[in-house]
Parts: C-alpha cells; sequence; structure tokens
C-alpha cells in the first residue's frame, strides 16, 4: 500500500490518536489489572504463554470481549473527527463512514490490558470506495514515551502492518510490512485477526496477521522501550480524501492468547 506524504500522515497520527485521548487514565488504571492476571495456576498445567516459535491459529485464545452489534455498546470515538465521519449503530452493524484522508478509531467498552492479545473484525466496505481505503485492528500499550501502537488493516488488497511510537501527538507511523491481500475490502465479508504478544524478554513483540483465517504475517518487532503495561484494542476504518468509504462491522472480539 503507498504510503501517505509526511503532512497526510501527520493528520493520520492525530486523528487516530485523539481517538483514545480521553482513555489514557483509564489504561494507566488497567496496567493493575494486567499486573495481577496470572497466565498459568500452580498445577495447571503446561503454560500457554505464546512464544516466538509457538503455532498460532485464527481462533487461539480465551475469549474475553465480543460485540455483534445488535445492541449500541459505549464505544468510544474521537470528538475531532473530521466533518461527514460518523459512528452509527445500524440493524446491518456499526456503520462507520470515513471521510478524509485519516485512521478512524473506534474503541470498545473492555478496557483492560493484556500481554497476550488477539483481535478480530469482521466487516464489509461499500462497493465502489477509492482505493487502498479498508479496516483492521489496533493494539496499543503504554503512554507518553514509551507508548507502542500497531495499526493492522487490510486496504484495497493490500495488508498492512504499522507502528506508531511516543505520545500521542508523536511522529507518524511507519510500515513493518505490507504483501499483497488474496481478499479484498469489499462487499463480501472479511475477517481480519491481528496478534500483539508480548515476549518474555519484555521488549520484544510478536505480530501475526490472519485474513479470512489465513496466515499472511508473522513477525518478531522489537521496540526500544516497551513498558510493563498490557495492550489495549479498537477497531479501525483507513479512508481517503477522494471520497467517503462506508464500512459496516458486524463483529468484533478479543482474545488473551495465553489463556
Amino acid at each position: 500500500m503507498r504510503r501517505s506524504p509526511p503532512a497526510l500522515e501527520a493528520r493520520l497520527l492525530f486523528i487516530s490518536a485523539v481517538a483514545v485521548v480521553t482513555l489514557i487514565g483509564l489504561c494507566v488504571m488497567a496496567v493493575g489489572a494486567a499486573a495481577a492476571m496470572t497466565r498459568t495456576q500452580a498445577g495447571s498445567g503446561p503454560s500457554k504463554t505464546v512464544s516466538a516459535s509457538t503455532a498460532l491459529k485464527a481462533g487461539r485464545g480465551k475469549i474475553l470481549y465480543t460485540d455483534s452489534f445488535h445492541t449500541a455498546a459505549r464505544w468510544s470515538t474521537s470528538p475531532l473527527e473530521p466533518r461527514g465521519t460518523t459512528f452509527t449503530h445500524t440493524p446491518s452493524g456499526y456503520e462507520i463512514v470515513g471521510t478524509g484522508s485519516f485512521v478512524h478509531t473506534a474503541v470498545p467498552p473492555y478496557l483492560t490490558a493484556i500481554q497476550q492479545v488477539s483481535m478480530s473484525i469482521t466487516a464489509t466496505q461499500l462497493a465502489g470506495s477509492p482505493a487502498n481505503t479498508g479496516f483492521g485492528v489496533v493494539c496499543r500499550r503504554g503512554v507518553g514515551a514509551s507508548r507502542v501502537q500497531y495499526e493492522i488493516y487490510v486496504g484495497g488488497s493490500q495488508w498492512v502492518v504499522e507502528r506508531r511510537d511516543g505520545a500521542i501527538s508523536g511522529a507518524a507511523p511507519f510500515v513493518i510490512k505490507e504483501g499483497s491481500s488474496a481478499a479484498a475490502a469489499g462487499p463480501a465479508p472479511m475477517t481480519i485477526v491481528g496478534m500483539c504478544a508480548t515476549l518474555a524478554d519484555g521488549v520484544s513483540s510478536r505480530v501475526a496477521v490472519f485474513v479470512n483465517g489465513t496466515n499472511v504475517v508473522d513477525l518478531v518487532d522489537t521496540a526500544t522501550v516497551l513498558s510493563g503495561h498490557g495492550w489495549l484494542t479498537g477497531l479501525i476504518v483507513v479512508s481517503s480524501d477522494k471520497a467517503p468509504n462506508t464500512v459496516t462491522v458486524t463483529r468484533f472480539e478479543e482474545r488473551d492468547l495465553a489463556a
């Protein structure tokens, strides 16, 4: 997927960041809950913790939160979205109309930080949407200078993994890896699973992506600073300034990979 010019990337960073700015305090509170979680109780058998070599499947992990959008849950979005961008619960699902060249973020009401997390989105995109627009998931941990965020999505017929570092007003994202996707964002339902698992060294993260059940990328990425905070999740919609695009989300899941 062709990257946006620097000025546009700054706008992308801004709108994605402000979508969660009101949750920073909650993120910090969630650290205590994450630290208290015990992955393997004494005598309960071998550890399920993910390592760099653990075999992964799209449905791995204990389900912690699901939303099929039959009722209006309290998803959090930014009050500073560009004019024309909307987030609406409809009989068909959670409909997001994205305008401008932005990454739009919605955060679920489940705010427990998880050290090794899986996120899943099932959605459709209106036919005729601009090229390279699409949808996906996001995981983030830490605050301030130690903040790390991975954005995982399919835009058009390209899957993309990109990372943002630092405070919410910090640098633009950079692409870690991208490639061609057999399934494209469009009228046919597509399920994207993103996994973010902090490894035993505390600074490396295993990031895996599945599109319609097929593993398209599985990598280990190392951050200079990776806080002890667990991962918080959300969904994203990538739009274009050429024309609005409409995404309808029919399911979102969050799982604990180590449970």
